[in-house]
């Protein structure tokens, strides 16, 4: 996979995160696609960084690497809503760990668990109605699915999936007309 791949990679999977509509995105690569990933991950940092936009390693294999995308300050704020910060308490976190310290928390209770654990949802934007609707009912009675399974809020949520969406087209579209992937991603 070339430079290229990975712009397109991102624009399908992390476009409303790179243009400040949602705090994070979460993406998986094959390492093995790229010559050398960590060294195209970092010729990008300058642009992430410049643009407020922070990566952190949820988990990492031989083969395969789960990056975070996210916005400090936008999570932070999803993170501590109250409703969001009374589900975490519930799995461990505290009330007064720093964002690295609750990103952490977050890698290792993956790695224990070896798979999603359900409040990863909060740390991708997910409303904590919906995370908590999923934990209830295990996952089933929801009103419907899209990037996540809906459980309150049906009409607001179906509008920012259509937005989401929007987002990814365009994204990638404006890649395809040549624009460059700096310029397409904002600062907010």
């Amino acid at each position: 996979m070339a430079k290229e791949d990975f712009e397109q990679v991102m624009g399908m999977h992390a476009a409303p995160m790179l243009w400040g509509v949602k705090a994070a995105n979460m993406v998986s690569f094959r390492k093995s696609s790229f010559d050398d990933f960590d060294a195209m991950l970092a010729s990008y940092e300058p642009c992430f960084r410049c643009k407020g936009i922070s990566v952190f390693r949820v988990s990492e294999g031989e083969e395969y690497v789960l990056l975070l995308f996210y916005r400090q300050e936008a999570m932070w704020r999803t993170l501590h809503q109250p409703k969001a910060m009374e589900l975490l308490e519930r799995f461990g976190y505290r009330r007064e760990d720093t964002l690295d310290e609750l990103l952490e928390r977050l890698k290792i209770r993956m790695q224990v668990r070896k798979t999603f654990p359900h409040e990863v949802g909060l740390f991708l934007g997910y409303p904590p109605d919906d995370v908590a609707g999923f934990i209830e009912n295990k996952g089933q009675n929801y009103a419907f699915s899209g990037y996540w399974k809906v459980y309150a809020n049906e009409d607001r949520t179906r509008a920012l999936f259509d937005l989401y969406t929007d987002c990814s087209q365009n994204f990638c579209l404006e890649l395809e007309k040549g624009r460059r992937f700096e310029e397409l991603v904002r600062a907010v």
